[in-house]
């Protein structure tokens, strides 16, 4: 199987005036997400709004972003049922709806042991079909393997061979050399330390879309050997991407119009508890939208040399 790399946005969720998913919004960021150069595209984030799905509306839209890629693209699916029977059904549904690879994350369950955690993934990963990943933020998630952990997990089941890692750089350094490389490693938490990543031998990233064009295009002239390209465009973004990974509701508010914007969609409502803009907020937004264009302006994907 080839390696997978590359940048695949987390797509925002989208809601009609009746509060459900707008499938046509939905189509239109997967269409616009892969128009950009997208790699890949992943859905069930805290970008997605998944703690305010059930998981019907979970499966409808894993089923409705499947159909909309159509094979264009690798698709990956985050899976957080709390069971180790659910993740594997929902695993095989979604790779049923056209998933290459699925993202699991650990159960909600605080002080579980490595030990249950390895047993828990494994199980998991032994009864699907397709490319398996984990997910490991200690930022966000209450439960989470340290490096060491994660090394060993890969040895007792080597087919889990991606990572959703998420933690200190340093650490995710020491995954990448303690596993010989094994795992194809894509950061989070919006890129903010996407060069320390790529340098240590990381795979990509997987980010909120809100600066696809700029991270895609530093994403292919660090390939292409521009780092001080790369550099220069992460330098431009990184006010943004501190400002929008300040707080979940912060993101959800700001980075979705930030990003509809770009991809001409309405947001024609919130589903609720949802946080409100501000005056000051939008002024902060549109600040940003101009230098994440002038970061994507530096250098288009097809001027990599």
């Amino acid at each position: 199987m080839t390696k997978r790399h590359g940048i695949y946005p987390i797509l925002y969720a989208f809601w009609d005036d009746h509060g459900r998913l707008d499938r046509d919004a939905m189509a239109r960021q997967v269409d616009y997400c892969i128009d950009q150069g997208a790699h890949g595209i992943a859905v069930l984030g805290l970008v997605t709004e998944v703690h305010k799905m059930d998981v019907n509306e979970r499966l409808n839209l894993v089923e409705m972003v499947g159909a909309q890629i159509a094979g264009r693209v690798p698709y990956a699916v985050t899976v957080a049922e709390p069971s180790i029977e659910g993740q594997i059904a929902f695993s095989r549904a979604a790779a049923g709806a056209g998933a290459d690879w699925v993202i699991l994350q650990p159960p909600p369950i605080k002080g579980t042991s490595a030990a249950d955690l390895i047993r828990f993934f494994g199980t998991v990963a032994d009864a699907i079909d397709i490319g398996v990943a984990v997910q490991n933020n200690p930022v966000n998630l209450d439960v989470a393997l340290s490096a060491q952990g994660l090394i060993d997990l890969h040895k007792a089941h080597p087919n889990i061979s991606l990572l959703k890692g998420e933690g200190w750089s340093v650490d995710i350094a020491r995954v990448i050399e303690g596993s010989d490389g094994a795992f194809a490693v894509f950061g989070g938490h919006g890129g903010i330390e996407f060069p320390a990543l790529l340098a240590s031998g990381g795979a990509g990233l997987i980010p909120a879309p809100d600066f696809l064009p700029a991270q895609i295009a530093m994403y292919e002239a660090w390939r292409a050997g521009d780092r001080a390209g790369a550099m220069e465009i992460h330098r431009r973004l990184l006010p943004a991407i501190v400002f929008m990974s300040r707080s979940v509701p912060g993101m959800l508010c700001y980075g979705k119009r930030l990003f509809a914007e770009q991809a001409g969609i309405t947001i024609s409502t919130e589903r609720t508890p949802a946080l409100q803009p501000t005056e000051f907020g939008l002024a902060q937004m549109a600040e940003f939208a101009a230098d994440i264009a002038q970061a994507a302006r530096l250098r288009r994907p097809t001027e990599a040399a």
